[in-house]
């Protein structure tokens, strides 16, 4: 009887364990259904996310391209205005140097003229004294 007992009694314990190992498979698949149905939830909530991003970014480069569009543009208007601007000093530099060398030109002929013609009078002047 002390067999009948302990063979009973195992076969109990190997029931029980059984049990609880079914509990725990069933529990398992419930929380692995639990988790696909979050993971479900969250492509749903990802997915329009997405699309705004992916929108965002085809945004931001159409103003990166509009902007580099925009500095290309202005560095060659600088580049031109820069070109001009040194034309223009080159030309307004002659226009000084003749309307101020053109004077001193004058101006040093004319006081050539009157020390030749001074000196002219007085060696005339000085020969008529001798003569």
């Amino acid at each position: 009887m002390v067999n009948n007992t302990f063979v009973a009694t195992a076969v109990i314990i190997e029931l029980v364990f059984g049990l609880l190992v079914v509990v725990q498979l069933i529990v398992v698949a419930v929380l692995l259904l639990m988790l696909k149905q979050l993971v479900v939830q969250l492509r749903e909530n990802i997915d329009p996310l997405l699309v705004r991003v992916n929108s965002l970014l085809a945004t931001a480069n159409e103003v990166a391209q509009t902007v580099q569009e925009k500095l290309e543009s202005f560095a060659d208007r600088a580049e031109t205005t820069s070109e001009k601007m040194a034309e223009r000093a080159e030309h307004t530099g002659e226009a000084v140097q003749r309307a101020v060398a053109a004077p001193l030109i004058v101006g040093s002929g004319l006081a050539a003229g009157l020390r030749r013609g001074a000196q002219a009078w007085r060696n005339a002047r000085a020969r008529r004294k001798r003569g």
